[in-house]
């Protein structure tokens, strides 16, 4: 993620074990804030949840379980990538998270090596999530310039209808507001433009990877 901060985020009631990972970490890497958190709770009123990161999460703690708190990040839609850390009695409670989301679990205790093997993983994972964001931003803003007839012209655009084509369809579903085709030529080339797409088939791809 290219001029962006990866913040890594280590959740466990064990000071030992929050100590030793924040230290191995903040050694280890240097493109990423490594912050620290004693419980679910003050993790998720502290961290920003909705920005790109990696989430080391202890199962077993106090309050709020580490279950409780992906569950809670799944709810709030949030793009941290998780990696849960647990005891050997939790390892279907882990393999169970990791069907639901989760990126990985480490037994605890894990090699410094194998977390460094995780977390390596983990923050590709965020990366491929951050780029895919910043994408649907960027079709939401381009969308956001589209007139409410451009929106109505487009999936026939998309469909690959000649613009004769659109304009019967168009008039057929609302009679009481018919269109031309010179004017769909127009709503055509403008959404075009505002998209930044080149064709027909380019307009397709968009409108089907964002839900349009």
């Amino acid at each position: 993620m290219q001029n962006e901060l990866l913040h890594i985020y280590i959740v466990d009631d064990d000071e030992a074990v929050r100590r030793s990972l924040g230290s191995l970490l903040l050694s280890r890497l240097s493109d990423c804030s490594v912050k620290t958190f004693d419980s679910g709770e003050s993790f998720l009123a502290g961290a920003q949840l909705d920005a790109n990161g990696v989430l080391v999460l202890d199962l077993r703690m106090q309050g709020l379980s580490g279950l409780d708190v992906f569950q809670q990040l799944q709810q709030r839609q949030s793009p941290l990538v998780v990696v849960f850390l647990s005891g050997h009695g939790d390892i279907p409670v882990a393999v169970r998270a990791m069907q639901q989301g989760a990126v990985s679990w480490l037994e605890k205790p894990c090699s410094d090596d194998k977390l460094m093997e995780t977390i390596a993983r983990a923050k590709a994972q965020a990366a491929s999530i951050a780029v895919a964001r910043r994408a649907r931003l960027q079709a939401q803003q381009l969308w956001a310039k589209v007139t409410a007839r451009e929106k109505q012209v487009a999936p026939l655009v998309a469909q690959g209808l000649s613009s004769k084509e659109c304009a019967q369809r168009l008039t057929q579903e609302d009679p009481d507001n018919p269109i031309d085709y010179r004017t769909v030529e127009a709503h055509r080339a403008k959404i075009f433009a505002k998209l930044e797409l080149a064709n027909s088939n380019a307009l397709q791809v968009f409108l089907r990877d964002n839900g349009l």
